[in-house]
């Protein structure tokens, strides 16, 4: 049984009314619970232009990407993305800006009264902050809206929106398979459920098993699909301060680290050609050069040794993280933590030949895969595997005699690192 709030009066009761909703909410066969709580709000939605970011990896970085040249440009841009790593108000953003602790707390408020009228009311969080969002937006008159879709596409709330102004699928992957299915087939299937009509921007790289249903969904939608041209790219140069590119003859920079951070910069090329509506090529470049996140591949140069820190928690992310790695000659040390829920056993055998020995940590999050049982798949892997619950002592250990630190295996846990490197903490102050 939740808690009710009366009111929402402060920023630190807007998030004990969040929290008062589970992660996940009761399970979802359509839309029309979202739908009845948004009709009740007036419908924001479809006051909006969007473009619909979905995939399993990489749309976070393609959504900031988009974002930040359109701000770039002049446009007033929103941005809704997923999860958070230092304040939850990083989802809700206009032009880079969080939405204020008191735009939050109002909406929050707006939000509870229309929840309230609902017939069902077993709301997600995320449903919970969508609404927030939506309204956010209207209310701050956004030229275009970039909505990082949750898990899937289809019955994600998310997909509310009418057709957007482009829908982009930016990688097909198994995660999050006991909700999505577990072939690429079945996940391709719920993500392209975001594409309506206009046009769709798919990444280039997608198994073609997945691209073909991607096709097909295109094809009954009457949607125009560009994929990035690769034999159009040259990568100029590629390490843990970013990489330079050319695309069809123009001149690329990007602070993201990886090289796979010139596809996902490719896939927001397309998206922002593909709006016809002749944005200035200096204005995306710069938009593109300044765009950052953290905790993806986040690269500390300050710190000794210096570190890399990395949400990502499948083994397509480990694929993206382990080619960083091994570009860099250094030897390396790891401090790992992962999620039960993910396939933290591939997930290791890619990443664990890139270290001399690797710290195993858990405590940060319920479903966390204990560190003793990591410790002894690292053992198995024939590397110096060491387990401990504490970040203090966690450090300890990996920096000493480390060249090159990696932190990852979970955004929750490099959230918890990332607040600890940086002394940042914002929430609920």
């Amino acid at each position: 049984m939740r808690n009710e709030l009366r009111e929402i009066r402060s920023y630190p009761e807007s998030l004990e009314y969040l929290s008062s909703f589970s992660k996940q909410g009761a399970s979802v066969t359509d839309l029309t619970r979202f739908s009845a709580l948004s009709e009740k709000l007036g419908s924001p939605e479809k006051r909006l232009r969007c473009i619909h970011v979905a995939g399993t990896n990489g749309k976070g970085s393609v959504t900031e990407y988009i974002a930040a040249a359109l701000t770039e440009s002049g446009y007033k841009t929103g941005r809704f993305s997923s999860p958070y790593i230092v304040d939850i108000r990083e989802r809700i953003e206009i032009d880079g800006e969080f939405i204020s602790k008191e735009d939050f707390t109002r909406l929050a408020e707006r939000v509870r009264k229309a929840e309230e009228l609902c017939e069902n009311r077993a709301f997600s969080q995320f449903e919970i902050l969508t609404a927030i969002c939506f309204l956010y937006f209207v209310e701050r008159c956004t030229d275009c809206a970039v909505i990082e879709a949750g898990i899937g596409g289809t019955l994600d709330c998310t997909n509310i929106i009418p057709c957007p102004e482009a829908a982009v699928i930016t990688s097909i992957g198994l995660d999050h398979t006991a909700i999505l299915g577990d072939t690429e087939e079945k996940i391709a299937k719920s993500k392209s459920g975001i594409i309506k009509g206009g046009v769709c921007v798919a990444a280039a790289g997608i198994p073609e098993s997945a691209m073909s249903v991607i096709r097909r969904r295109c094809e009954e939608t009457g949607a125009r699909l560009i994929i990035p041209d690769m034999r159009e790219l040259t990568v100029r140069e590629s390490g843990l301060t970013g990489s330079a590119f050319c695309y069809k003859n123009r001149e690329y920079r990007v602070k993201m680290c990886g090289s796979h951070q010139a596809v996902n910069a490719l896939t927001a090329i397309e998206v922002l050609n593909a709006l016809n509506v002749g944005l200035p090529y200096e204005k995306v470049a710069a938009g593109l050069h300044r765009a950052v996140l953290p905790a993806r591949l986040e690269y500390f140069p300050k710190h000794t040794p210096e570190i890399i820190l990395d949400g990502g928690h499948n083994p397509q992310a480990m694929l993206a993280a382990k080619e960083v790695l091994i570009a860099d000659r250094r030897e390396k040390t790891a401090i790992i933590g992962m999620i039960s829920t993910k396939d933290y056993k591939t997930a290791l055998k890619i990443i664990m030949p890139c270290f001399k020995a690797a710290v195993f940590f858990d405590g940060f999050a319920d479903n966390a895969v204990s560190s003793e049982v990591l410790a002894d798949i690292g053992k198995k892997a024939g590397i110096n595997s060491y387990f401990t619950h504490d970040i203090r002592t966690a450090l300890t250990i990996a920096c000493e005699d480390s060249e090159l630190l990696f932190i990852g295996g979970s955004l929750y846990m490099a959230a918890e690192f990332r607040k600890f490197l940086t002394g940042e903490s914002h929430e609920g102050d």
